[in-house]
C-alpha cells in the first residue's frame, strides 16, 4: 500500500503555447514544495491535483482517489488555497465561516475563530475591505478550519510582511505535528521553503527538472564561480547546469565535497533554491537529477 497522499504519473496537459508533462508524489507526514518561475506550471499542477483541470493523459491520485473523479468525502479531507481563490466580495468573515460549516460538517468553528483572532482578522468586515496580506492569511486559516489531512497551498505567504509570514509558517508547522498530515506548497520565498519543507520539486516550462531533499540541498549543493579557463579544464560530471553571470561562469553542483577535494581554492557560493532556479532556468542544462 502506497504511503503517498498525492501521486501524479506521467500527467500531461496541453495548451496552445504550453505543455505540462510531469511525474511527482507527496508522501504522508511530509511538507513538499513545488518551485519554479511564473508560468512554469505550478498552478496548473495544483488545479489538476484538486480536480479543477482534467489532464490529457496520465493518472493521478489524491488521498487514493482518482483526481478526475474526486468524491466529496475526499474533498472534505483537503484544504486548498490557490492564487485565484476568492470569496464573495460582500461576504464578511462570519458569512464565510457559515458557508464552510455548511459544506464541511466537521468544520472547527472555535479553532477558526481562534486563528482569525490570532492574526487580527475581523469577522465582521467584508472581503472587499481586506488588504492583500489580510486576504492571504484569511484564506489559509479557512483552509485549515476543517482540520484536513492534506493542505495544498499556492503562494500562501504572498503579500505578507516578515512577522505575519513567520506566524503563518509556525501555524503550518503546528499543523504538521498531527500524524498523517501533509502539505504541498509553492512559494516565491526560498527562505520559507528551506525552513519549512522536507523536499522540493523544481518545475521548468512544464517539466520536473529536479527532485531533492532540503537536507541534501543544504549539505551538498554549491555554486562554483569559474573563469573560462577553469570551466574548460574542470570535470563537469557533477555539474547540473551552468550559466554565464557577471562575466564569469556559475556552475551548479550537487557534489560540493567533490570539488572541494579536487579543485582546492575554487570560489564557491551556497547552492540555495534561488541560485538553483536562476541557473537551471537561464543556463545550459547538463543533466537532470532524481527524475522518475
Amino acid at each position: 500500500m502506497t504511503n503517498d497522499v498525492i501521486t501524479l504519473d506521467r500527467i500531461t496537459k496541453r495548451y496552445a503555447d504550453f505543455t505540462l508533462d510531469l511525474t511527482m508524489h507527496v508522501p504522508k507526514d511530509t511538507i513538499t514544495a513545488l518551485v519554479g518561475v511564473n508560468g512554469s506550471g505550478k498552478t496548473t499542477t495544483f488545479r489538476i491535483i484538486l480536480g479543477l483541470a482534467k489532464p490529457d493523459t496520465g493518472s493521478g491520485t489524491l488521498l487514493g482517489a482518482d483526481v478526475t473523479r474526486l468524491p466529496n468525502t475526499v474533498k472534505r479531507d483537503v484544504g486548498a488555497v490557490l492564487a485565484d481563490t476568492s470569496f464573495d466580495a460582500v461576504f464578511t468573515g462570519d458569512d464565510v465561516i457559515r458557508q464552510m460549516k455548511a459544506f464541511y460538517p466537521n468544520f472547527n468553528v472555535p479553532l477558526c475563530r481562534t486563528l482569525l483572532e490570532r492574526f487580527a482578522l475581523p469577522t465582521d468586515k467584508k472581503m472587499e475591505e481586506f488588504s492583500t496580506g489580510m486576504t492571504a492569511k484569511f484564506k489559509t486559516v479557512i483552509a485549515m478550519g476543517h482540520e484536513p489531512d492534506v493542505l495544498i497551498l499556492d503562494e500562501p505567504t504572498a503579500g505578507l510582511d516578515i512577522v505575519a509570514r513567520g506566524e503563518l509558517l509556525d501555524l503550518l508547522r503546528a499543523y504538521m505535528e498531527t500524524p498523517g498530515h501533509s502539505i504541498l506548497i509553492s512559494s516565491h520565498n526560498s527562505k520559507d521553503i528551506e525552513s519549512l519543507c522536507d523536499d522540493f520539486y523544481f518545475i521548468d516550462r512544464g517539466r520536473i527538472r529536479l527532485h531533492e531533499t532540503i537536507d541534501r540541498l543544504r549539505d551538498e549543493y554549491a555554486v562554483l564561480i569559474l573563469t573560462d579557463e577553469q570551466a574548460a579544464a574542470m570535470d563537469r560530471s557533477h555539474v547540473l547546469a551552468s550559466a554565464r553571470r557577471h562575466g564569469v561562469i556559475h556552475a551548479l553542483t550537487d557534489e560540493r565535497r567533490y570539488y572541494e577535494e579536487n579543485m582546492p581554492g575554487i570560489q564557491m557560493a551556497r547552492g540555495d533554491i534561488d541560485e538553483l532556479i536562476t541557473i537551471m532556468t537561464a543556463g545550459e542544462p547538463l543533466r537532470e537529477r532524481n527524475q522518475p
